[in-house]
């Protein structure tokens, strides 16, 4: 079983067919600045834009050529998969001025590749369901941050006609949020360059792209449970571990953080501080069959073999398995 969960964390992949086929798409998208953003940010913004527009464009022809089994989950498959495996490979800009400031447009083209849709659709059902579910938390968070950011905007337009005084006032008090929105905002956008890096398995841009996110916003727990497990799939257990009690210490609910930290502990032979993460794991998803098969190859260690037994079994019922 530990042969086993070693594959489970270096997550090998398969290579893809000989008939590839590369394809480009592009996509443009627009940002007005505000007074108390950077060039730099507005430029990330519109690109962000960009590429969500050459993805929708790509994700139609992934979908042709892709059967995905599970139709429940088939869009959100589908989105996924093309954001893992969508290569940007030009990024232009064009700046124009308008009476309410700067309109940044970007430009980019994107490739997708035939063969890397053959090493996803090889990927585990446990990693394709954790990458969708990630996306979908990350999409959430996006468009909050996407509401924050017009509420501040909404704030900074009310005072054009306010007493230049209290303008002031108030502008003084919304540099801060800008400024925290901008940061959350890169260091989400980094968060999801680390993990389409991940998905194609180069992970060390991935862990640099999530040490980038974590930098800029100590608190993003997605970041440090996703570096968490590229640390794991290069057997750096104890970096891992490190991470994982992180986003644990900052209060993460995430299964995944408990999981990942369950496989560090029994990968150290640490088995009880395995156990006492998998316990909470199954206490957060009593149907993550993940858990239950980490923890029985804790029992098998120990000896405890009846319980490692009743895992077993339940881990089998839940449909959990390496592929």
């Amino acid at each position: 079983m530990k042969k086993l969960l070693t594959a489970l964390i270096c997550g090998l992949l398969m290579t893809g067919t000989a008939n590839a086929e590369v394809v480009t798409y592009e996509g443009v998208g627009q940002y007005l600045m505000s007074d108390f953003e950077t060039p730099e940010v507005a430029k990330l913004r519109a690109q962000q834009r960009a590429e969500k527009s050459a993805q929708e464009k790509a994700g139609i022809f992934v979908k042709s050529n892709t059967k995905v089994v599970n139709m429940k989950l088939e869009s959100e498959e589908v989105e996924v998969m093309t954001a893992g495996i969508m290569k940007v490979h030009s990024v232009t800009y064009d700046v124009q001025t308008d009476p309410q400031g700067f309109i940044f447009t970007s430009k980019v083209l994107v490739d997708i590749d035939t063969a890397e849709i053959d090493k996803w659709l090889e990927k585990s059902v446990v990693e394709k369901e954790q990458l969708i579910e990630q996306n979908k938390s990350l999409q959430k968070t996006l468009a909050e941050q996407e509401k924050q950011l017009a509420e501040l905007k909404a704030k900074l337009a009310t005072l054009e006609n306010v007493n230049p005084s209290v303008a002031l006032m108030t502008k003084m008090q919304l540099t801060g949020g800008f400024a925290q929105s901008n940061n959350s905002f890169v260091s989400a956008e980094r968060l999801k360059d680390g993990m389409n890096f991940h998905s194609r398995g180069d992970l060390n841009s991935a862990i640099q792209a999530y040490t980038d996110a974590i930098s800029l916003n100590p608190n993003n727990t997605a970041a440090l449970v996703w570096r968490g497990n590229a640390f794991g799939s290069l057997q750096n257990y104890q970096s891992a571990i490190m991470d994982f009690s992180r986003a644990v210490q900052l209060g993460s609910n995430d299964v995944n953080a408990y999981v990942g930290l369950g496989i560090a502990f029994y990968s150290t032979g640490a088995y009880a501080q395995a156990i006492s993460a998998l316990n909470s794991a199954i206490q957060i998803d009593g149907n993550n069959g993940k858990a239950y098969y980490t923890r029985a190859a804790c029992f098998r260690a120990i000896g405890r073999n009846a319980e490692a037994l009743q895992d077993e079994a339940t881990s089998k019922k839940l449909g959990y398995s390496l592929r």
